[in-house]
């Protein structure tokens, strides 16, 4: 085994599962610069009933859609007019601060990203609406450098589990599925998916699950070291090699 492909939010970084526990302030101000009159609330439940209505579409073909797109539909529909190129910019960029608000770094990641850099080339595989919130935490967890390849559903045009990032993933790195390992906390998208498409697959799962071999599961990325040196003895970096 040569390649981890890593997914990136609930698996190298933390973040809130609800679009609406970090608030909408900043979404709210560009709402009310905007001309809307509502509450923070009313603002809230616009933007969270347009991501809902673009996410259910999205589950028929694993189409990925953008923050744009996401801030057009919550403008048109909050406002009850189409906004204009400026107010849709802006009012993505003004969500996407409120999201990033939840997310969490993990202590002592990028030191395990380092030390599985040793022996495997690293890429991201990420399910995401902007190009540009996992190349900003990378950098926020100081581990830009450590990561070979970035590859999103943004950029592909269609998110895990759908064959298509899977393969631009393969393609990117250089990379036979049969020596990639895959890593993960969603079932279809970053462990069954991938074995699917010839690969092995390790779940980040704080308990047991049902179908996943202890030997296939760590609790964090954290344990992954330890449990790939268990399972293959020649990817342990040679200066741990033997060390107790």
């Amino acid at each position: 085994m040569r390649h981890l492909f890593l997914d990136f939010f609930g698996t190298l970084v933390n973040y809130a599962d609800s679009r609406a526990g970090q608030g909408y302030a900043d979404t709210h101000a560009s709402m009310r610069a905007f001309g809307a009159r509502g509450t923070e609330q009313q603002t809230a439940d616009a933007w969270l009933d347009a991501f809902h209505q673009l996410n259910t579409e999205s589950d028929t073909d694993h189409r990925e859609f953008t923050m744009e797109q996401l801030s057009h539909r919550a403008i048109s529909q909050l406002l009850g007019r189409e906004p204009d190129a400026t107010e849709i910019a802006e009012g993505a960029q003004s969500n996407m601060a409120d999201w990033e608000r939840g997310v969490v770094l993990i202590p002592g990641m990028a030191e395990t990203l380092k030390e599985l850099g040793q022996t495997f080339t690293l890429t991201i595989v990420s399910n995401t609406h902007s190009a540009s919130v996992v190349p900003r935490q990378l950098a926020a967890m100081g581990a830009t450098d450590l990561i070979s390849h970035v590859v999103t559903s943004l950029e592909v045009g269609f998110r895990k589990p759908h064959t298509a990032i899977y393969q631009a993933a393969l393609d990117r790195a250089d990379a036979d599925p049969a020596r990639v390992i895959f890593v993960g906390d969603t079932w279809d998208a970053d462990f069954d998916g991938p074995r699917a498409h010839g690969m092995e697959a390790v779940l980040v799962a704080a308990d047991p699950r049902d179908g996943v071999p202890e030997t296939r599961r760590v609790a964090s990325v954290l344990d992954l070291p330890d449990l790939l040196s268990f399972r293959y003895p020649s990817t342990r970096p040679i200066s741990t090699r033997g060390v107790a």
